[in-house]
């Protein structure tokens, strides 16, 4: 009997294998479907509320959990904002414009990790790290790479960055110096780039991904690159009439329809927060499991989320959301 239990679980590890590498060889645009079609409300309390535009900050967006409360970029102003667990602002700092040490051209997108705050510029192919207290620590020289989206610290000497445009790779793990280390999910075989543009983090040793165009949440290991799922979204949609190519790039079309707006991944939970797609009363947070990327339960904001806006702890959820009067709110919850 013992024999036939051994004989049994060798093969569901063989298959197990055999399924992950099948996995791994699969298209960007490859998804398995979702058990439950239907959402799930479960009771989300609002505690507070801080109006950001009542500050001059017009333009938030990226929100990001730190030890020591939330940080988040005000665009416009090239602001960052740092605020303790009950949204009263402890310090804010202004990124200078420019070409020289510590200058930035456009500043779109940002990472923390141990108090330390890292950027991205396309432009000027480097990347800039500052304190959380708005000194500027250095630059990292980044090439190669055609077009890139964003900046995750892993450590100290390693950073992710997303390269919507690169040629054979979408996601690449570099080091201080900007040499590859790691290349993740190939680019190949898909006709329009923008099918790439997505929101991103990195949590423990793992890359988690939930696409703006297409209703898809991945993850990867970054130990050696696989595919561990890539499963739809709650709410899938048909995604050809998302994309137009020109000569000179690819962009959307008007009739196209948006999946995730920002991500977290906490609690053994991988949270997704929905483009509204003109739809009234769209305001749902996606509840994933995060090992396993199966629907699980969603929330209801009280407002539209803005881009790359949620944050999580053990208790609350933290958004920038913009109201019926187009004020954008801090926000904060209880779950």
């Amino acid at each position: 009997m013992r024999i036939v239990q051994l004989l049994l679980i060798g093969l569901f590890l063989i298959s197990c294998s055999e399924k992950k590498s099948d996995l791994g060889n699969r298209l960007f645009t490859f998804t398995e479907p979702q058990q439950i079609e239907q959402r799930k409300i479960k009771d989300l309390n609002t505690l507070d509320s801080l109006n950001l535009d009542s500050l001059g900050l017009f333009t938030p967006r990226v929100l990001v959990k730190v030890k020591k409360g939330l940080v988040f970029l005000d665009r416009t102003s090239r602001t960052i904002v740092q605020t303790d667990n009950d949204l009263r602002i402890l310090n804010t700092f202004e990124i200078p414009e420019g070409r020289g040490p510590g200058e930035l051209g456009l500043v779109r997108r940002f990472d923390e990790k141990d108090g330390k705050i890292a950027f991205i510029d396309n432009g000027l192919k480097k990347l800039t790290l500052y304190s959380l207290e708005g000194k500027f620590l250095k630059d990292l020289k980044v090439s190669g790479f055609p077009l890139i989206e964003l900046v995750e610290i892993i450590n100290s000497d390693e950073y992710l960055i997303a390269s919507t445009f690169a040629t054979d790779s979408l996601y690449h793990l570099i080091d201080s110096k900007g040499n590859i280390l790691k290349r993740i999910q190939s680019s190949k075989q898909v006709d329009n780039p923008m099918m790439f543009t997505a929101q991103l983090k990195v949590s423990g040793n793992n890359l988690y991904m939930a696409g703006y165009s297409e209703p898809v949440i991945k993850k990867y290991s970054l130990e050696n690159g696989s595919l561990i799922y890539s499963k739809e979204m709650i709410d899938s949609y048909e995604t050809t009439e998302n994309y137009m190519s020109f000569s000179n790039g690819a962009g959307f079309t008007d009739e196209a329809i948006y999946g995730s707006m920002a991500i977290a991944i906490e609690n053994g939970f991988f949270y997704s927060a929905r483009h509204h797609n003109g739809k009234k009363g769209y305001k749902f947070l996606d509840v994933y499991s995060e090992d396993f990327g199966e629907y699980e339960f969603s929330y209801l904001l009280d407002n539209y989320i803005n881009n790359e806006s949620i944050a999580v702890d053990d208790d609350h959820l933290y958004t920038i959301e913009t109201n019926s009067k187009g004020e954008n709110l801090l926000m904060k919850y209880a779950f």
